[in-house]
């Protein structure tokens, strides 16, 4: 557990809360994986007690699932859906309802999720959050894998094709127009995304003054949320450059609901960059304001 321990005090910033990408086989031998995350965590950070609970993967496909993670001294947990409780409904999965341990009242959600390799799926698998968008009365926050990017050209890598000898390698990313990998020059599969934050639109010419004015591009439709690199003007990648070449993308994020993008403090989203790579990814972590005025959990 020495990585966790190095990844979570990167920066000498512990989270309060937040989500731990996969918990891996976690659960088995009696939450053996939990205890031992829970006392290497909280034998190095000697004012925390952290509290970690396992989720699950959608349709059951591997207990390499998202975990919470929260202090349990400045965080309350009113709700974990796991997916091992009874009445289990699967649209929850993941959900904590959380809340600062001194404001009960202040609650907002904490989704994990992490995105499938298969595009389509991952847009199945989005769509349980749009009640939590844009007319949601609680701030809520989607935070893991996404397996990809929204559209638009701050998120997109030149070219993946070129360093794949293969198509099945690199099909996972791309929209083929029958879903069926054939060579050629095909958009990314960004539908997961631009389902929760819209899709991008790109510039284009005011017909009305078309020699003075250019309209700048922006997203469109979407279910009401607002993506961390946009909000923070952050497009550095959570992932690695493969072996291969391949180009790193920010695959890891937070999507923000609009009562939960006015709380993010300005300047606080950060992408940890570690002295030497440890995973395959990286840390991403934000700081929340409440209404009080004060910074709440990160």
């Amino acid at each position: 557990m020495d990585n966790l321990v190095e990844l979570l005090g990167a920066d000498n910033r512990t989270p309060d809360a937040g989500i731990i990408g996969e918990g891996n086989f976690w659960r088995l031998f009696g939450g053996k994986g939990i205890g031992q995350a829970e006392y290497a965590l909280n034998t190095a950070f000697r004012d925390r007690s952290y509290v970690i609970r396992p989720g699950c993967l959608p349709n059951k496909w591997g207990d390499l699932g998202p975990a919470l993670l929260y202090d349990a001294n400045l965080v309350h947990k009113h709700t974990w859906d796991s997916g091992d409780e009874p009445g289990f409904l699967e649209r929850n999965a993941n959900r904590a309802l959380l809340s600062p341990r001194d404001s009960p009242d202040q609650k907002f959600y904490l989704f994990g999720f992490h995105g499938h390799p298969d595009g389509d799926q991952r847009r199945h698998d989005v769509k349980p959050f749009r009640p939590y968008g844009a007319q949601a009365q609680l701030p809520t926050m989607v935070v893991g894998d996404f397996f990809g990017h929204p559209s638009g050209p701050k998120f997109e890598p030149d070219t993946y094709a070129e360093h794949f000898d293969e198509l099945c390698h690199y099909a996972p990313r791309m929209l083929f127009p029958d879903g069926i990998p054939v060579p050629g020059d095909h958009p990314f599969d960004t539908h997961a995304l631009d389902y929760l934050c819209g899709r991008w639109r790109r510039g284009r010419r005011d017909w009305r003054r078309a020699w003075l004015t250019r309209k700048p591009g922006g997203r469109v439709g979407g279910v009401g949320f607002s993506h961390m690199a946009e909000l923070a003007d952050d497009y550095t990648p959570t992932n690695f450059p493969a072996p291969n070449g391949r180009p790193p993308t920010q695959i890891d994020a937070a999507v923000f609901n609009p009562r939960a993008a006015a709380m993010l403090v300005p300047g606080s989203v950060l992408i940890h960059e570690p002295a030497q790579q440890i995973n395959s990814h990286k840390r991403i972590s934000f700081r929340m304001a409440f209404p009080t005025g004060t910074e709440g959990p990160e």
